[in-house]
């Protein structure tokens, strides 16, 4: 006998059409929020060329335009992208890297769609006549802008990610740098607010140089990393064999505001890691050409308290091979230290020049006996991570020494990211 089946009462019905109505709509809640933080990586501020004109009454003024791609997806609401464009002008060169600061002046825009946006900038007499009267070389390497295209993940927030560029005045006339370039996103995996410092050691680009930026790795005062938060910018090595190959670390402002760079920690955060900086600096005379250098360069990062806290250095390049070598294009100094003929024991092809070996032997501590004891920073309470990311294609718009054309790009793109916790070799290379 086959046994009739219950009809679902009238009250039923409508409980689970109810329940089956506020699955959907938390679900498109929760499809919304996961948009929220969903964008286009890549598609950095294009900075053009920046112009320097003589205006009437003895000021001057630079222009400059900066093409902007839209990070979320259509259909997000207005305000959640906004543009920060910083105009310096340095006070002079040491080395032939800008120094100093003359002059600041900050733009700051809504972002409504793509497109271009021209921003000017009026300089005051005296910092026109000043900067009118050096030589035009010097000019052009002494004013740079740089670009923070900020997105937030929803409307009441603060921005959660940047977008970062920067160019110098001589870079935005000029066509490609000999080096490779990687595009590299640095990302808070952490539960709280991350310090962060990055620096030069050797044969890197940066502040604008040919569009390199390693100093938006550096967290400015009172703008921590927030938990999830991503930094991107372009990172610049230089293989050219006009360029010296010194060692840069302790000139730019990550190093400022962690080190006292005699060789004396004075900061808290450097403290709590015991960093040994002297080593480093000891008799390293690296005045080669970077063609045959390596290009390295280092990130701090720790929490705002500086309890916890981790460094890495890592090497810019497009040396890999099977057998060797390192296996990456952005290898830990300690992985490149071990392609180098370190401790003049021979081993390994030394991919690069002989004074690379001694900046890695220092960032990695070879100088108390092997590599594998007493890295210059310890992980405590951090670590650093990195993972290969699809190559970046874009088109952009280059100068070709007579006329600006777009052509495609395709950059190397890496992720470097900060986690709680120490690695198990306990240290950063």
């Amino acid at each position: 006998m086959t046994r009739p089946r219950p009809v679902p009462s009238r009250t039923a019905l409508l409980g689970a059409v109810v329940v089956a109505v506020l699955l959907a709509l938390l679900a498109l809640a929760s499809t919304a929020s996961a948009k929220g933080v969903r964008f286009h990586r890549g598609h950095l501020p294009a900075i053009g060329e920046i112009k320097l004109v003589k205006t009437k009454g003895g000021r001057a003024e630079i222009t400059v335009p900066v093409t902007y791609t839209q990070a979320l997806r259509p259909g997000h609401p207005a305000g959640l992208e906004s543009s920060e464009v910083t105009l310096y002008v340095a006070g002079g060169l040491k080395g032939g890297r800008a120094v100093g600061g003359k002059f600041r002046s900050i733009h700051r825009h809504a972002i409504l769609g793509s497109g271009t946006v021209v921003d000017q900038f009026r300089l005051d007499r005296k910092t026109a006549r000043w900067l009118l009267g050096r030589p035009k070389k010097e000019r052009g390497r002494l004013v740079r802008v740089d670009v923070r295209h900020r997105i937030k993940p929803h409307r009441g927030s603060r921005p959660l990610h940047e977008k970062d560029a920067s160019l110098t005045m001589a870079a935005s006339h000029q066509a490609h740098p000999q080096g490779e370039t990687e595009f590299l996103v640095v990302r808070n995996d952490t539960a709280a607010p991350i310090k962060t410092a990055s620096e030069p050691d050797l044969c890197m680009y940066t502040n604008g140089e040919f569009g390199s930026n390693l100093q938006a790795f550096t967290t400015a005062p009172g703008r921590a990393m927030a938990p999830g938060s991503t930094v991107e910018a372009l990172v610049q090595g230089s293989a050219n064999l006009f360029d010296d190959a010194k060692y840069e670390a302790g000139s730019g402002k990550g190093a400022g505001e962690w080190f006292e760079w005699e060789g004396v920690v004075t900061d808290v955060i450097a403290t709590a890691f015991e960093v040994e900086v002297s080593p480093i600096l000891l008799g390293i005379d690296v005045a080669e050409h970077c063609a045959t250098n390596a290009s390295i360069f280092q990130i701090l990062a720790a929490t705002e308290s500086g309890e916890a806290a981790s460094m890495e250095s890592w090497l810019v390049t497009s040396e890999t091979c099977s057998r060797g070598c390192v296996q990456v294009n952005l290898p830990t100094a300690f992985e490149a230290l071990g392609a180098q003929h370190w401790n003049g024991e021979g081993i390994g092809p030394g991919e690069w020049a002989e004074n690379s070996s001694h900046v890695l032997e220092g960032l990695v501590g070879a100088w108390r006996g092997t590599p594998n004891a007493g890295k210059i920073v310890q992980d405590q309470g951090l670590r650093w991570e990195r993972q290969r990311l699809p190559d970046q294609v874009e088109e952009i718009t280059v100068f070709d020494g007579e006329a600006f054309e777009a052509e495609e790009v395709s950059h190397l793109a890496w992720e470097l990211s900060i986690h709680e916790g120490s690695s198990p070799a306990g240290f950063s290379g």
